[in-house]
């Protein structure tokens, strides 16, 4: 895969011009990287880590701790408040969702880009 063909895949299967996306995510990471990470106590600053990738997005999983996650499924052309959350809630047994969105952030993750 090109670089940044997904994401110009993206942008056209929602209708948005090209570079829309890019530009959203450049925002985006440089909201988190200086603006939410500058304001994080000084010794939790270092555990805000970001990567990025060129695959299809299919959720937003953000991952709490070992016990809690919440997730947010990419809907072509919704955004937001528009798209249904998950809280979901680890249980002692091996199955259910939270170790099924744990293994699929820990795969993107693994392939990402660190910035």
């Amino acid at each position: 895969m090109q670089p940044a063909e997904a994401i110009r895949r993206q942008e056209r299967e929602d209708d948005y011009p090209d570079g829309h996306l890019s530009a959203l995510t450049e925002l985006n990471i440089q909201n988190l990287a200086r603006r939410i990470r500058d304001r994080l106590p000084a010794g939790v600053r270092d555990h805000l880590a970001i990567g990025v990738y060129d695959e299809s997005i299919r959720a937003n999983v953000l991952l709490i701790d070992d016990r809690l996650c919440v997730v947010q499924h990419y809907l072509p052309r919704m955004r937001g408040v528009d798209c249904p959350t998950m809280v979901i809630e680890r249980d002692t047994s091996p199955s259910g969702l939270y170790p099924i969105f744990d293994e699929m952030f820990t795969s993107l993750w693994e392939r990402s880009r660190q910035l």
